[in-house]
C-alpha cells in the first residue's frame, strides 16, 4: 500500500489550485451544517458524484474542520498520479491482500487529533440523483471494530443547484454523529441515508 506523504508546498499550492478550479466552474459553495470543535481525529463520509468531489472537500476541510487532509483511493489510479500522495492520498487494492494494511493505515491516521480522514462508502462514481446509498463493506466495519481512541464522525451530501445561473451553486451540507463502541457500519449506513434525504429536502426548498 501506499502511504500518504503530505509536502507543506503541494499542500498549499492544491489549496490555491482548488479555490481557482471551483470558483470558475461554480458561481459559489454554500455550506449548511454544525460543527461542534471537540479536538479528537475526524472520519468524513460524502457522496461521490463527479470529478470535483475531493476538491469539494478540500474546501469544507480548510472552511470548517481545519484538520490534516487524508483520502484514500485505488493503488492503481494513484501509481498515475503519485503527486497526490504529497496533498494526503493513500491506497488501497481491493481484494488483495495488502488491502488489510491499508484498513489497518485508516485506523492509524484515526488515531492524531490533527487528521481528517474522508472516503466515499460507495466506492464509485454514482449519479447525483442517486436517493439510497448503499455502502462497501470492509473500511468503515474495520474502523469501527478497531479504534482505539474517540474520534468525530461527519456526515457529507454535496449537491448542485443551477436556477437561473450559467454556472451552478454548490450546497455543501454537513452534519456530526455519535459513535460508540455499539456503532455498527449498517447503523452508519441506515443514518448517512437519513441525513441525505433531509438533504435533498432541503434543496428542493431552496
Amino acid at each position: 500500500m501506499i502511504r500518504a506523504n503530505h509536502n507543506n508546498f503541494v499542500v498549499k499550492f492544491s489549496k490555491y489550485y482548488t479555490k481557482v478550479l471551483i470558483g470558475f466552474f461554480f458561481s459559489s459553495i454554500k455550506y449548511i451544517g454544525h460543527y461542534e470543535d471537540k479536538g479528537l481525529p475526524m472520519l468524513l463520509i460524502g457522496n461521490h458524484f463527479s470529478f470535483y468531489d475531493g476538491f469539494i472537500q478540500i474546501l469544507l476541510n480548510l472552511k470548517v474542520f481545519k484538520r490534516k487532509f487524508h483520502f484514500m483511493m485505488l493503488e492503481k489510479e494513484l501509481r498515475k498520479n503519485m503527486i497526490l500522495t504529497k496533498i494526503g492520498a493513500c491506497s488501497i487494492s481491493k481484494g488483495k491482500r495488502s488491502s488489510l494494511a491499508s484498513l489497518d493505515y485508516a485506523v492509524e491516521l484515526l488515531e492524531d487529533k490533527e487528521n481528517l480522514f474522508l472516503f466515499f462508502p460507495q466506492g464509485k462514481i454514482n449519479s447525483i440523483y442517486t436517493r439510497e446509498f448503499k455502502f462497501e463493506k470492509g473500511l468503515l466495519s474495520h474502523i469501527l471494530d478497531n479504534a482505539k481512541n474517540d474520534f468525530q464522525l461527519v456526515f457529507n451530501v454535496n449537491l448542485i443547484h443551477y436556477g437561473t445561473k450559467l454556472r451552478p451553486d454548490i450546497h455543501v451540507y454537513y452534519e456530526t454523529q455519535t459513535v460508540d463502541a455499539d456503532t455498527t457500519a449498517e447503523a452508519v449506513e441506515r443514518a448517512f441515508n437519513d441525513f441525505a434525504k433531509t438533504c435533498f429536502l432541503k434543496q428542493g426548498a431552496a
